[in-house]
């Protein structure tokens, strides 16, 4: 058992050394690089999740993926169409796949009209935190910030849940999760937000840094519990072993699904309310 551990950690860190440099490499360059890697991302994740509800996994089930992708044409042609245009089309997509393939199975008509939404609107974010950093040249480290203080959320929670965890959090949703990872977590993430903000977004003030922080932790934690439900309800460990240590790909971005978004409106508020 303890192999099997030792195992798993490093599996855990082994992954974030590839996938940390890569993306913050990715997020540096223009929109298009950005926008392409994180569609690779929820094209994959996509595929995991329709795995979940769709056994066995035919090729042409792969036609549930164009919601979230209908979705990603918006930056493409901002000014062509409001996003809610490219939102209702997706879901009018889905509906109509689901006519055509699943008439009589109606568990899975919210499952698939969901996929526009978790897999299609929220990670657009990624790609709009990139564009507004570039048109209010807000910079680099504003666009990362959400994504570094998720990283050290989800570490700090993991590390401190395994030594000092005692407390479930949430057992029926995930019973690995523990209250003192939850507060290892935010204490983690609230000074590496201060420092973070103080070393690279010195213009920015500290407590816009704590508040963000604290939204980024309680975002992402919302995210994983909801990925975790999904995942308990369909009697699953991971959405896939792609990753060692870390399942699939949807394991990795599900907290990111909600703390990109609540980072880039909390921010967008903070600035019209307090500045």
């Amino acid at each position: 058992m303890a192999n099997l551990r030792a195992k798993g950690i490093w599996g855990r860190l082994l992954v974030w050394l590839l996938l940390i440099p890569v993306t913050l490499a990715a997020a540096a360059g223009p929109v298009w690089v950005v926008a392409i890697y994180a569609l690779l991302w929820i094209g994959l994740s996509s595929y995991e999740y329709l795995s979940l509800y769709l056994k066995p996994f035919k090729f042409y089930h792969g036609l549930f993926i164009l919601g979230p992708v209908i979705v990603w044409i918006y930056p493409l042609f901002p000014d062509f169409l409001p996003l809610g245009c490219y939102l209702f089309g997706a879901i009018l997509i889905q509906l109509i796949l689901w006519l055509f393939f699943f008439p009589s199975r109606y568990r899975l008509l919210i499952p698939l009209l969901l996929i526009p939404f978790y897999l299609g609107l929220l990670p657009l974010h990624f790609v709009l935190l990139k564009i507004t950093s570039l048109e209010q040249g807000l910079g680099y480290a504003w666009m990362i910030f959400p994504f570094v203080m998720n990283w050290v959320n989800d570490t700090a929670a993991y590390f401190t849940g395994r030594s000092l965890g005692k407390t479930p959090l949430c057992s029926k949703l995930s019973p690995a999760k523990t209250v003192e990872g939850l507060i290892g977590g935010l204490i983690f993430t609230v000074a590496f937000g201060i420092g973070f903000g103080l070393l690279f977004l010195p213009e920015q003030p500290w407590w816009f840094n704590v508040i963000l922080s604290v939204g980024v932790w309680g975002a992402g934690t919302a995210g994983d519990l909801l990925e975790s439900g999904i995942k308990r309800e369909r009697r699953v460990k991971n959405t896939s072993v792609i990753l060692a240590g870390h399942g699939g790909f949807l394991d990795r971005v599900d907290s990111l699904l909600f703390a990109a978004p609540l980072y880039f409106y909390l921010y967008m508020m903070l600035e019209k309310v307090c500045v």
